[in-house]
């Protein structure tokens, strides 16, 4: 916190969101549960899940050009108090609704969400200046890490104990939370030089093709969630089911992903190699361990430390990637390539979701989940190939510098 103190309109935002993380972990698992606690299967689970990841891929685009037109914290606003009011309702009317109006819920939420990325992420080099970006991402991710960890857990508790409607409300509760603390925040409206979206749209695209490296990483990052995460994702749930434990062990295991973020983003927070991507490159490999642990006859204890360290990786790499972008890339087209980042890396995960249901039949889960291990280690190694990734940074900049 040393330094962030003295910017209370990032620590308000900052605060906001971290509450929010809590619903957007909360909601998939408590559906995913009740999904399975009605005779759901690996096809229902798969829906669920890609519901959410098809909305991603569909809004964000829509979010980042909103986001270099409009107030950020009017977005923020309203798309938290969409989502309360939609689950409120969901939660409400929950006894009348069949299993395929879930994955509809799950979307149209995924869509909200889809607008407060890229408003917030851009939001942040608004609120503070560029020696604590390093910082004030580290603090966002351990906040939103941790707020992630308690809302798997509580998911998946409340939804063993109680039931999926209280799961359903209290995430409702927590959007409603996080809208209340940008109610009035003091940021200026977003400038852009475009005459429309789609010329906005244009000009975030034309930014991240005159940068190879950021295109690279995005498209690893994409590779990673199609193979790897689409993959440990649909079937953990059903592993936790069968060998872990039951549902507490599904949540165990995404809360351990989360909590082993924590120690990374203070590492990062705190660390400034010069080859900022070298390092969080050769720390993606660890992400390998997830869909592997799930593979391997590991007791509840394996995968969590497995995940834990899954964990670790993606943020550690993530706190030097978000601030590289924000260093970079012109504040006027921010926001879009933020949303495209995001829209790269959930571009492909709905087609990983469909696809794990045949790929297990074909060759059976275990195979599946080494084989999307064997694309995370691969591609990520493959990437540093591409110039400027090595440092995170434009090659001709590195070189003046």
């Amino acid at each position: 916190m040393s330094g962030l103190l003295e910017h209370p309109r990032f620590i308000r935002a900052w605060a906001g969101q971290a509450c929010g993380a809590i619903g957007d972990q909360l909601l998939p698992v408590t559906v995913s549960l009740y999904v399975l606690g009605r005779g759901g299967g690996v096809a229902e689970v798969s829906l669920v899940l890609g519901a959410r990841a098809v909305a991603l891929v569909l809004c964000l685009l829509a979010g980042g050009v909103l986001a270099d037109r409009l107030r950020r914290s009017r977005i923020l606003l309203g798309a938290d108090w969409f989502r309360a009011s939609l689950l409120l309702v969901t939660a409400l009317s929950l006894d009348h609704l069949p299993l395929l109006a879930l994955p509809i819920v799950i979307a149209l939420v995924a869509a909200g969400e889809a607008l407060s990325r890229p408003a917030f992420r851009s939001l942040v080099p608004t609120l503070l200046p560029e020696t604590l970006l390093e910082k004030g991402n580290a603090l966002v991710s351990a906040a939103q890490r941790s707020a992630a960890a308690i809302g798997a857990l509580s998911g998946a508790t409340i939804v063993a104990l109680v039931g999926a409607r209280t799961g359903l409300l209290l995430a409702a509760a927590v959007f409603a939370i996080s809208g209340f603390t940008v109610l009035r925040l003091p940021d200026t409206a977003a400038r852009t030089t475009s005459s429309s979206v789609l010329a906005d749209a244009r000009d975030g695209v034309r930014a991240v093709r005159e940068r190879p490296w950021v295109l690279a990483v995005m498209s690893t990052v994409s590779v990673h969630l199609l193979t790897g995460t689409a993959t440990a994702l649909t079937l953990l749930p059903l592993i936790a089911r069968e060998r872990l434990g039951g549902e507490l062990a599904y949540g165990l295991a995404l809360a351990a992903l989360s909590l082993g973020a924590l120690p990374a983003v203070v590492l990062a927070g705190r660390w400034k190699p010069q080859a900022k991507g070298l390092v969080s490159m050769c720390a993606l490999v660890g992400y390998a361990l997830v869909p592997l642990s799930l593979a391997l006859p590991l007791p509840l204890a394996g995968v969590a430390v497995a995940f834990a360290i899954g964990g670790f990786a993606v943020e550690f790499f993530f706190v030097y990637w978000i601030s590289a972008l924000q260093r970079n890339i012109p504040g006027a087209v921010l926001g879009k390539v933020l949303a495209l980042d995001q829209l790269g890396a959930f571009a492909l995960l709905p087609v990983g979701y469909l696809l794990v249901g045949p790929v297990v039949v074909l060759v059976g889960a275990q195979w599946a989940l080494v084989g999307a291990a064997v694309v995370v280690v691969v591609t990520s190694v493959a990437c540093l190939a591409v110039p400027g990734v090595r440092l995170f940074s434009d090659p001709a900049k590195a070189e003046v510098s």
